[in-house]
């Protein structure tokens, strides 16, 4: 947290958010008002600004980051493989999985997938975000193929078996749900919104909300987006996003955007201390 000086003050490339940026910026400055601050950012993208609280100290925000998570904890949620570890340590439900390591031989884990977790499962960026490069494949030429790109992007790729059930959304501030929603995917694909997934109403209920807000403390977090599946045998933690976007959410529905706005407006009381 920096003191906003006549610098920040006169720093007119800085803008406030408007129609054409992104719904989180907006959202926020709506949040930023009713908490008395506000919030500036660049103009062309809208990829980073700040929220200046009432106190005029300058928060800084890059994408859907807000600042309220440490960096290391905020660099092992984003790496889907040690914090399926971590969290696995700590008890949590996680879905079975390997890792094939960017230039490494793949053979071990398409071994993995057809002779021991089986099909469907999931292949995923090991780093990825907003469900980009994230497929569901049914047997191993499926496979073969999903993994072809991501492996020639030089990246890590994560195998991840399938627990059915319904998947949610669980937003964790300080210990505790501000949101939740279910995730529906489009067309046998993830449900992230970016991905073309859906929003549907509702919780997956205490015994699921409470592992989410392990989960989150598990991997030192003080706010997370936490996937969660609920299935027959009980809540599993898919994985742990430090920096959940609540954009699409809030998209969906005039009474989705004002429940994203309060789950901003308490994050950003947080971080306003």
């Amino acid at each position: 947290m920096v003191q906003v000086g006549n610098g920040m003050a006169d720093a007119r490339w800085l803008v406030a958010p408007h129609e054409g940026m992104r719904a989180f910026l907006r959202l926020m400055a709506e949040a930023a008002e009713a908490l008395g601050g506000r919030v500036v950012a660049e103009p062309f993208h809208g990829r980073f600004g700040f929220f200046i609280d009432a106190g005029g100290r300058a928060h800084a925000v890059h994408g859907a980051a807000l600042g309220l998570n440490g960096d290391a904890a905020a660099r092992l949620a984003g790496d889907k493989d040690y914090a399926a570890k971590v969290l696995g340590y700590a008890g949590v439900p996680v879905p079975e999985h390997v890792i094939v390591l960017a230039g490494r031989d793949a053979a071990p884990g398409l071994a993995w997938a057809r002779e021991e977790s089986g099909f469907p499962l999931w292949v995923k960026p090991n780093g990825g975000h907003g469900g980009a490069g994230v497929v569901r494949v049914a047997d191993v030429e499926a496979l073969a193929a999903a993994m072809k790109p991501l492996r020639a992007g030089g990246g890590h790729v994560l195998l991840q078996s399938h627990v059915p059930g319904r998947e949610f959304r669980v937003m964790v501030l300080e210990g505790r749900v501000v949101l939740a929603y279910e995730r529906v995917g489009a067309a046998g694909g993830p449900g992230n919104l970016s991905a073309g997934g859906a929003v549907r109403d509702g919780t997956p209920g205490p015994e699921a909300e409470a592992l989410a807000v392990r989960a989150v403390a598990a991997l030192g977090l003080r706010w997370g987006g936490v996937d969660v599946i609920a299935g027959a045998a009980g809540p599993v933690v898919l994985e742990v996003n430090a920096a959940p976007g609540l954009d699409g959410y809030a998209a969906s529905a005039p009474e989705r955007w004002v429940r994203a706005r309060e789950a901003m407006r308490e994050a950003l009381a947080v971080l306003a201390g």
